[in-house]
Protein backbone atom coordinates (compact mmCIF):
# COMPACT_ATOMS: atom_id res chain seq x y z
CA UNK A 1 0.00 0.00 0.00
CA UNK A 2 1.29 3.63 -0.86
CA UNK A 3 1.54 6.10 1.96
CA UNK A 4 -0.91 7.64 0.15
CA UNK A 5 -3.57 4.82 0.22
CA UNK A 6 -2.78 4.27 3.70
CA UNK A 7 -3.38 8.35 4.62
CA UNK A 8 -7.08 7.40 2.50
CA UNK A 9 -8.06 3.98 4.46
CA UNK A 10 -7.05 5.43 7.44
CA UNK A 11 -9.54 8.27 6.77
CA UNK A 12 -12.16 5.99 5.25
CA UNK A 13 -11.80 3.65 9.11
CA UNK A 14 -12.78 7.05 10.69
CA UNK A 15 -15.84 8.05 8.62
CA UNK A 16 -17.02 3.98 8.45
CA UNK A 17 -16.27 4.15 12.74
CA UNK A 18 -14.11 0.88 12.09
CA UNK A 19 -10.63 -0.23 13.56
CA UNK A 20 -8.36 0.38 10.04
CA UNK A 21 -7.32 -3.02 10.01
CA UNK A 22 -10.18 -4.13 9.13
CA UNK A 23 -9.69 -2.38 5.71
CA UNK A 24 -6.29 -4.14 5.33
CA UNK A 25 -7.84 -5.71 1.93
CA UNK A 26 -7.97 -2.48 0.05
CA UNK A 27 -4.35 -2.51 0.84
CA UNK A 28 -3.88 -3.15 -3.57
CA UNK A 29 -6.89 -0.36 -4.26
CA UNK A 30 -5.38 3.46 -5.10
CA UNK A 31 -5.78 6.26 -3.08
CA UNK A 32 -7.96 7.94 -5.46
CA UNK A 33 -10.30 5.60 -5.51
CA UNK A 34 -10.09 5.09 -1.43
CA UNK A 35 -10.75 8.73 -1.40
CA UNK A 36 -13.62 8.71 -3.80
CA UNK A 37 -15.26 5.66 -2.15
CA UNK A 38 -14.77 7.74 1.53
CA UNK A 39 -16.48 10.42 0.18
CA UNK A 40 -19.64 8.13 -1.07
CA UNK A 41 -19.76 7.04 1.88
CA UNK A 42 -20.17 10.15 3.51
CA UNK A 43 -22.54 11.63 1.31
CA UNK A 44 -24.71 8.27 1.78
CA UNK A 45 -24.34 8.71 5.63
CA UNK A 46 -25.66 12.51 5.47
CA UNK A 47 -28.71 11.79 3.16
CA UNK A 48 -29.63 9.05 5.36
CA UNK A 49 -29.91 11.52 8.61
CA UNK A 50 -30.39 14.65 7.31
CA UNK A 51 -34.24 14.90 6.05
CA UNK A 52 -35.43 14.99 10.20
CA UNK A 53 -32.57 17.56 10.57
CA UNK A 54 -33.28 19.68 7.52
CA UNK A 55 -36.95 20.34 9.15
CA UNK A 56 -35.17 21.51 12.90
CA UNK A 57 -32.57 23.91 10.57
CA UNK A 58 -35.97 25.38 8.96
CA UNK A 59 -37.23 26.14 12.60
CA UNK A 60 -34.17 27.17 13.80
CA UNK A 61 -34.01 30.02 11.31
CA UNK A 62 -36.24 32.15 13.57
CA UNK A 63 -34.03 31.41 16.64
CA UNK A 64 -31.38 33.63 17.67
CA UNK A 65 -27.98 31.88 16.91
CA UNK A 66 -27.24 33.37 21.09
CA UNK A 67 -30.16 30.95 22.02
CA UNK A 68 -29.08 27.91 19.55
CA UNK A 69 -25.45 28.46 21.00
CA UNK A 70 -26.55 28.13 24.60
CA UNK A 71 -29.13 25.08 24.01
CA UNK A 72 -26.08 23.56 21.91
CA UNK A 73 -23.87 23.47 24.55
CA UNK A 74 -25.87 22.54 27.38
CA UNK A 75 -27.22 19.45 25.54
CA UNK A 76 -23.12 18.49 24.62
CA UNK A 77 -24.61 16.06 21.96
CA UNK A 78 -21.58 16.84 19.66
CA UNK A 79 -23.08 13.98 17.43
CA UNK A 80 -26.19 15.89 16.75
CA UNK A 81 -23.99 19.30 16.54
CA UNK A 82 -21.96 18.37 13.53
CA UNK A 83 -25.13 16.83 11.79
CA UNK A 84 -27.25 20.20 12.08
CA UNK A 85 -23.85 21.97 10.90
CA UNK A 86 -24.33 20.49 7.25
CA UNK A 87 -27.88 21.05 6.94
CA UNK A 88 -27.85 24.99 8.78
CA UNK A 89 -27.97 28.31 6.83
CA UNK A 90 -23.73 28.94 5.99
CA UNK A 91 -24.17 32.35 8.06
CA UNK A 92 -26.01 31.03 10.95
CA UNK A 93 -24.28 28.00 11.08
CA UNK A 94 -20.64 30.36 11.98
CA UNK A 95 -23.03 32.66 14.06
CA UNK A 96 -23.83 29.64 15.89
CA UNK A 97 -20.11 28.11 15.83
CA UNK A 98 -18.55 31.59 17.28
CA UNK A 99 -20.36 31.32 20.83
CA UNK A 100 -19.69 27.37 21.53
CA UNK A 101 -16.77 26.43 23.73
CA UNK A 102 -13.42 25.62 22.65
CA UNK A 103 -13.40 22.05 23.98
CA UNK A 104 -17.18 21.72 22.65
CA UNK A 105 -15.66 22.63 19.30
CA UNK A 106 -12.69 20.09 19.29
CA UNK A 107 -15.43 17.39 20.08
CA UNK A 108 -17.31 18.09 17.26
CA UNK A 109 -14.81 19.14 14.52
CA UNK A 110 -13.96 15.09 14.15
CA UNK A 111 -17.41 14.38 13.61
CA UNK A 112 -17.76 17.33 11.09
CA UNK A 113 -17.99 16.31 7.51
CA UNK A 114 -15.15 18.75 6.22
CA UNK A 115 -16.37 19.29 2.33
CA UNK A 116 -19.52 20.23 3.92
CA UNK A 117 -18.34 22.44 6.83
CA UNK A 118 -15.44 24.02 5.72
CA UNK A 119 -17.40 27.81 5.10
CA UNK A 120 -17.72 27.17 9.15
CA UNK A 121 -14.91 26.63 9.93
CA UNK A 122 -13.13 29.28 7.80
CA UNK A 123 -16.06 31.64 9.73
CA UNK A 124 -14.20 31.05 13.04
CA UNK A 125 -12.28 33.53 14.89
CA UNK A 126 -8.56 32.84 14.53
CA UNK A 127 -7.69 32.59 18.52
CA UNK A 128 -10.48 30.00 18.33
CA UNK A 129 -9.06 27.84 15.84
CA UNK A 130 -5.61 27.74 17.28
CA UNK A 131 -7.07 27.28 20.66
CA UNK A 132 -9.33 23.94 18.82
CA UNK A 133 -5.97 22.68 16.84
CA UNK A 134 -3.74 22.52 20.36
CA UNK A 135 -6.68 20.17 21.49
CA UNK A 136 -6.73 18.27 18.53
CA UNK A 137 -2.78 18.27 18.49
CA UNK A 138 -2.73 16.97 22.48
CA UNK A 139 -5.31 14.37 21.45
CA UNK A 140 -3.68 13.23 18.62
CA UNK A 141 -6.02 13.43 16.00
CA UNK A 142 -4.43 13.49 13.28
CA UNK A 143 -6.70 13.36 10.58
CA UNK A 144 -9.26 16.14 12.35
CA UNK A 145 -6.36 18.60 12.35
CA UNK A 146 -5.77 18.01 8.82
CA UNK A 147 -8.91 18.89 7.67
CA UNK A 148 -9.23 21.49 9.66
CA UNK A 149 -5.46 22.61 8.68
CA UNK A 150 -6.87 22.96 5.10
CA UNK A 151 -10.19 24.50 5.63
CA UNK A 152 -8.86 27.92 7.71
CA UNK A 153 -8.15 31.10 6.28
CA UNK A 154 -4.24 31.95 5.18
CA UNK A 155 -4.33 33.98 8.59
CA UNK A 156 -6.17 31.48 10.85
CA UNK A 157 -3.05 28.93 8.94
CA UNK A 158 -0.30 31.18 10.00
CA UNK A 159 -1.31 31.66 13.69
CA UNK A 160 -2.03 27.60 14.37
CA UNK A 161 1.24 26.47 12.47
CA UNK A 162 3.06 29.03 15.16
CA UNK A 163 1.13 27.50 17.35
CA UNK A 164 1.51 23.75 16.70
CA UNK A 165 4.96 21.71 16.99
CA UNK A 166 6.63 20.21 14.11
CA UNK A 167 5.32 16.54 14.91
CA UNK A 168 1.69 17.86 14.72
CA UNK A 169 1.77 19.64 11.40
CA UNK A 170 3.97 16.84 9.64
CA UNK A 171 1.39 14.20 10.89
CA UNK A 172 -1.64 16.26 9.78
CA UNK A 173 0.08 17.07 6.70
CA UNK A 174 -0.14 13.56 5.88
CA UNK A 175 -3.64 13.35 6.29
CA UNK A 176 -4.74 16.63 4.03
CA UNK A 177 -6.28 15.30 0.83
CA UNK A 178 -6.06 18.01 -1.38
CA UNK A 179 -2.87 18.85 -2.71
CA UNK A 180 -3.54 22.64 -3.88
CA UNK A 181 -4.53 23.02 0.41
CA UNK A 182 -1.18 21.05 0.77
CA UNK A 183 0.98 23.25 -1.10
CA UNK A 184 -0.55 26.30 0.34
CA UNK A 185 0.05 25.67 3.98
CA UNK A 186 3.53 24.58 2.96
CA UNK A 187 3.67 28.44 1.70
CA UNK A 188 2.44 29.82 4.61
CA UNK A 189 4.32 27.68 7.15
CA UNK A 190 7.85 29.57 8.04
CA UNK A 191 11.14 28.01 7.35
CA UNK A 192 11.90 27.61 10.67
CA UNK A 193 9.07 25.43 11.26
CA UNK A 194 9.53 23.58 8.10
CA UNK A 195 13.34 22.53 9.16
CA UNK A 196 11.20 21.73 12.69
CA UNK A 197 8.73 19.65 11.00
CA UNK A 198 11.84 17.56 9.18
CA UNK A 199 13.63 16.98 12.33
CA UNK A 200 10.60 15.68 13.87
CA UNK A 201 10.25 13.20 10.94
CA UNK A 202 13.72 12.12 11.77
CA UNK A 203 13.29 11.82 15.32
CA UNK A 204 9.92 10.14 15.19
CA UNK A 205 10.88 7.85 12.19
CA UNK A 206 7.78 9.86 10.31
CA UNK A 207 9.70 9.30 7.02
CA UNK A 208 6.68 7.76 5.17
CA UNK A 209 4.75 10.68 6.07
CA UNK A 210 7.33 12.67 5.13
CA UNK A 211 7.83 11.12 1.36
CA UNK A 212 3.88 11.38 1.24
CA UNK A 213 3.97 14.89 2.00
CA UNK A 214 6.79 15.57 -0.77
CA UNK A 215 4.33 13.61 -3.23
CA UNK A 216 1.96 16.69 -3.27
CA UNK A 217 3.98 18.98 -3.50
CA UNK A 218 5.56 20.53 -6.79
CA UNK A 219 7.91 23.61 -8.07
CA UNK A 220 8.26 26.27 -5.02
CA UNK A 221 6.92 24.22 -2.38
CA UNK A 222 9.18 21.80 -2.60
CA UNK A 223 12.15 24.33 -3.14
CA UNK A 224 10.70 25.65 0.70
CA UNK A 225 11.44 22.32 1.80
CA UNK A 226 14.52 21.42 -0.32
CA UNK A 227 15.72 24.65 1.97
CA UNK A 228 14.79 23.98 5.26
CA UNK A 229 16.47 20.47 4.50
CA UNK A 230 19.44 22.39 5.02
CA UNK A 231 19.25 23.41 8.04
CA UNK A 232 19.04 19.83 9.48
CA UNK A 233 22.16 17.86 11.27
CA UNK A 234 24.17 15.93 8.82
CA UNK A 235 23.13 12.56 10.06
CA UNK A 236 18.95 13.85 8.92
CA UNK A 237 20.32 16.09 6.21
CA UNK A 238 21.16 13.21 3.84
CA UNK A 239 17.74 10.77 4.79
CA UNK A 240 15.86 14.46 3.81
CA UNK A 241 17.56 14.78 0.68
CA UNK A 242 17.48 11.51 -0.49
CA UNK A 243 13.44 11.33 -0.20
CA UNK A 244 13.54 14.86 -2.26
CA UNK A 245 16.44 14.45 -4.51
CA UNK A 246 14.99 13.05 -7.83
CA UNK A 247 11.90 15.11 -7.53
CA UNK A 248 11.15 17.75 -10.29
CA UNK A 249 11.77 21.49 -8.46
CA UNK A 250 13.63 20.19 -5.93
Amino acid sequence: MTDAATAQVTKLARTLGVPVERLAYLADVSAADVRDFRFQVADLLFESQSGGLRKTAAAAKVIPAPVIAKLVARNRNALLAARMAGVLEPSHAVDVAKRLPVDFLAEVAPLLDARRSAYIIAGVPTDTIVAVAKLLAEQADWITLGDLMAAISDAAARAAQAALDGTALIRAAFLVDDAEHLERLVALVSAAKLAEMLGAAAEHDLWDEYRSTLDGLSGSALAAVRAAVDQLPPEHRDRALAEIADRPGA
